[in-house]
């Protein structure tokens, strides 16, 4: 009785399998494979006696191979090794063992179609890591010439955490790497403090966020570190975007500032709160094309922590703190460790008249910006020594985050205030649901792909703009300005004591599976020809 499986057949002489993919002697196999499991394998192909079952054991074997992967037994642990593809030499780092790799490997696809990721910002990275850890070969373009320090401090709540090691347990290793909580353990499932900035920065409220609390990161470490993660020659720096190009087949043309051009079946923007991308998908005209100003600027700093003990004592400069005050608001929390404090003063201001987002600031501005405020909140600007005015901008409405088979992510697609600590982990959320449908067995083909991103922007434009327009309200909140808390001190604590919960608790398996299944109600819907 026929399996229907002859096109995996590896016997000796099968007749539809080409020459050179039949089996190789035993010797010769062996040498390559090497281990029990590998022999084994190689007897049962030579076997007089083949039975159904092995025949199946041969299947499992040759589409293991095909795949580029073969198989292995140490420590009496069955792997799986990756082979660099055409190069016939096995990778020494096991998948399901994870152990580092300087250049990682591009594994080999069935998915027939090809992307380009531009922007190589933490939404972008994560992606392509998610990806080509999937599978699906990726490459990614940044802007950047150089890296830089631009607003270097993020942090991090439970649902980010999660969404980092379900996108790819090696992004959540290089976090953990570097990131900072709480510096004292009675406070290791505090989000944050919020303080009387307004006065001696007595205790508002400690935001609980359970098993936990808040992490976090220098963003541009972070970054390299997710570099190191894709395999060489996938991240590409110095590539500006100026256009896209609509291709005959459905695909784009990306040009770049430096004349060069790339073609792709799919484009998924990541380049940030300036995107070019968003320009492009919505239309230059567009209002919802352009950030808008959210009438607030900030003042940025980092100082070495043993600085910081000495300006605010070890509570106020190991732990994270809030200082609310009279439409201002001060942030600090440790990173890299402990070994530096991140600082944030935030102003509010009706219109912002510069060209520029960043302008150069002095001390005595700064002073006069925050004239009238607490002695904490004064001891925390104090420590600005090279001030610059950050206009703060954000994203908070969009009619959709696709069109074909170009869609966006991250801050691309909404950019946010700082003032839920919720933006950044938006991107790693984007990347999980992304990763999850592109790798759905049932997109295969480009043609697929629209039905995915149909899905993603159903999913996803919901929950992220609500993130965008909930961390205005809770800047003004902070602000002692907020429509329903005004500077009442006990109905802001009520407000920020039940504020987050929606963002750090989602189910994120929960996300997925809607996801998928949208995708498969669209593709139901519009079938495929």
């Amino acid at each position: 009785m026929s399996l229907g499986l002859c096109q995996y057949h590896t016997l000796p002489n099968c007749p539809l399998v080409p020459r050179s993919e039949r089996p190789r002697s035993r010797a010769s196999r062996c040498g390559e494979q090497q281990g029990a499991f590998a022999a084994f394998v190689l007897r049962v192909q030579y076997s007089a006696r083949a039975s159904p079952l092995l025949a199946v054991v041969r299947l499992l074997y040759s589409t293991a191979k095909r795949r580029g992967y073969v198989v292995s037994q140490s420590n009496r642990v069955l792997g799986v090794q990756q082979r660099r593809a055409g190069h016939g030499q096995d990778r020494d780092a096991k998948m399901g063992l994870r152990q580092e790799s300087i250049h990682p490997v591009m594994p080999r696809s069935e998915k027939q179609f090809s992307i380009a990721i531009v922007g190589g910002g933490l939404a972008g990275l994560s992606l392509a890591i998610g990806l080509v850890q999937r599978g699906i070969p990726v490459q990614i373009y940044e802007g950047a010439t150089e890296w830089t320090d631009a607003g270097a401090g993020l942090v991090f709540a439970k649902n980010s955490m999660v969404a980092m090691e379900k996108i790819s347990p090696d992004i959540y290793k290089a976090f953990a790497k570097r990131s900072s909580g709480q510096g004292w353990e009675s406070k290791k499932t505090t989000y944050m403090d919020y303080r009387d900035g307004s006065t001696d920065g007595g205790l508002i409220t400690s935001v609980i966020c359970a098993n936990t609390g808040q992490e976090s990161v220098h963003r541009t470490l972070f970054a390299k570190d997710l570099v190191a993660l894709l395999p060489s020659g996938t991240f590409h720096m110095g590539k500006r975007l100026v256009a896209i190009d609509n291709r005959p087949d459905g695909g784009y043309t990306l040009r770049w500032a430096d004349g060069q051009s790339t073609d792709a079946d799919v484009v998924l923007g990541s380049d940030g709160i300036k995107s070019k991308c968003r320009q492009l998908l919505l239309g230059e005209d567009s209002p919802e094309a352009v950030p808008k100003f959210a009438k607030e600027f900030a003042y940025r700093g980092m100082v070495p922590m043993e600085r910081a003990i000495e300006v605010l004592g070890e509570e106020f400069a190991r732990n994270s703190m809030v200082n609310i005050g009279s439409n201002c608001l001060t942030t600090t929390y440790p990173v890299e460790k402990g070994t530096l404090l991140n600082l944030v003063a935030c102003r509010s201001i009706d219109t912002w008249e510069h060209d520029e987002w960043v302008v150069p600031s002095s001390q005595e501005a700064v002073r006069k910006d925050f004239a009238g405020c607490g002695p904490v909140m004064q001891k925390v600007i104090s420590m600005m020594d090279k001030p610059a005015m950050w206009a703060l901008f954000d994203h908070p409405e969009c009619s959709t985050f696709y069109k074909g088979r170009f869609a966006l992510i991250g801050d691309a697609a909404h950019a946010s205030t700082p003032h839920q600590g919720a933006g950044c982990g938006q991107a790693f959320e984007d990347a999980l649901v992304m990763c999850s449908l592109l790798e759905d067995e049932r997109v295969v083909s480009a043609a697929h792909v629209e039905d995915a991103l149909e899905a993603y922007d159903a999913v996803r434009r919901p929950r992220t703009l609500k993130i965008v327009n909930t961390s205005r309200e809770n800047g003004e909140i902070c602000m002692m300005r907020g429509e329903d808390t005004g500077d009442d001190l006990g109905k802001i604590k009520a407000t920020l004591d039940q504020r987050f919960h929606w963002i750090w608790h989602e189910d994120l398996d929960q996300q997925v599976q809607q996801a998928k299944s949208k995708m498969r109600e669209v593709s139901e819907a519009r079938p495929i020809k």
